[in-house]
């Protein structure tokens, strides 16, 4: 199995997010670890899966009041026989689907899974820089196999979320 890139090898994902707000759909693609090393999974903007085409870390621009939906649909073909589907928090699910890595994360963003055909495959992911001021956040991708109860994580984005004055 070819070893994936890193993030920081892949084309930034720029988002520039108006005070009337942006919604972008993406596909995410987990991928089998292969012995232990980390891995990375591709995050494509959805109907266009190339190869070369997939994102590694994000720098988003938000306008003042601008919030970006993010709608994230799993790809499960690069993993044949598994079910997986993004992890729900039980008690707390504005955090579905990811673990955050960095405090100011959780103020900032708002991540819940949606049940599409009996299975939570998308994520909608909410941002908006409340605080209007610049912050770096880490996160990683989490799912589970729904049939064995197998955890799935992936790489961790190096993203940034930053203020656009009004002028």
């Amino acid at each position: 199995m070819k070893q994936m890139k890193t993030c920081a090898e892949r084309p930034l994902l720029n988002l520039e997010v108006p005070k009337e707000g942006l919604t972008v759909e993406l596909m995410l693609q987990p991928q089998e670890q292969v012995g232990r090393e980390p891995q990375y999974w591709p995050l494509f903007n959805a109907g266009n899966e190339s190869e070369e085409e997939y994102f590694g870390n994000w720098n988003i621009d938000i306008q003042s009041g601008g919030v970006l939906t993010l709608k994230v649909t799993l790809d499960l073909s690069k993993v044949p026989g598994r079910n997986l589907e993004f992890v729900r928090y039980r008690q707390n699910h504005k955090l579905d689907g990811l673990i955050a890595l960095t405090p100011d994360f959780r103020h900032q963003f708002r991540a819940r899974a949606k049940e599409v055909d009996g299975e939570y495959t998308t994520l909608i992911i909410k941002i908006k820089d409340k605080e209007e001021i610049s912050d770096r956040f880490s996160f990683l991708w989490m799912c589970v196999d729904a049939e064995t109860g197998m955890h799935f994580v992936s790489g961790d984005p190096d993203a940034a979320i930053n203020p656009i004055p009004i002028s």
